[in-house]
């Protein structure tokens, strides 16, 4: 007999997050405990009841999906996250997975892929969802370093300060702490990140900042 496990969803869509719900229900072997619409209530109750399975969106009121993995790694919980999202990007993919997620599954596949998901990972192999696996962007190349040393000759060294930062998804507030800066002044530099790299369009600036972020380090070590 399959042990019963407690699973949580958190979405800021209620319609979505009911849906998810009821297919997470068709398991009898997984019991919904707790559900949450933005990323602090979410830590709120897994602090409480610290389920076996998070089912969760990336982008979320007050905190986002990125900000709950490591908050979870830091209280070192046992708990298999599993990533909902809308976006398809190889950065999202892979900061998911180095942030210790399960699984990342485009939300169009939720109906039919979830839970498949939560029973292959019984092992410890990282599960993408089809679309995803489909999907041209997911394998499109890192600029090439040359490539990103002509973006970066425009940013200045406080914006460079700044993407480095974006480089571990940290939020405008976490790199305001970090830099002693306004939250005002990191939005300030970000917009001028996301004209000066040709970065415009929600979440592209950190896109581009965790798909180079190795060349980014390297550069911003070389001229600090």
């Amino acid at each position: 007999m399959k042990k019963l496990l407690s699973v949580m969803v958190c979405d800021d869509h209620p319609l979505f997050r009911s849906g998810v719900i009821s297919c997470l229900q068709q398991d009898q072997d997984l019991n919904i405990v707790a559900e949450a619409s933005d990323g602090e209530t979410c830590i709120a109750k897994l602090e409480l009841l610290q389920p076996d399975i998070l089912v969760m969106d990336l982008s979320m009121p007050l905190k986002d999906g990125f900000e709950v993995m490591r908050w979870i790694n830091d209280q070192d919980f046992n708990i298999r996250v599993y990533i909902l999202s809308m976006y398809a990007e190889v950065a999202f993919v892979q900061r998911a997975k180095e942030l210790g997620a399960s699984a990342f599954i485009a939300k169009e596949d939720a109906q039919t892929e979830l839970l498949a998901a939560i029973d292959s990972n019984e092992s410890t192999a990282f599960y993408l969802s089809d679309s995803i696996g489909r999907n041209d962007r997911l394998f499109s190349p890192q600029m090439s370093n040359q490539q990103l040393k002509e973006q970066l000759s425009k940013v200045s060294p406080a914006e460079r300060k700044v993407l480095t930062l974006l480089t571990k998804s940290l939020t405008s507030r976490q790199i305001a702490d970090q830099l002693n800066l306004s939250v005002r002044t990191i939005q300030a530099h970000r917009v001028s990140l996301a004209d000066k790299l040709n970065a415009k369009g929600p979440n592209k600036l950190l896109e581009l900042a965790i798909r180079n972020r190795d060349a980014i380090i390297t550069g911003s070590n070389s001229t600090s």
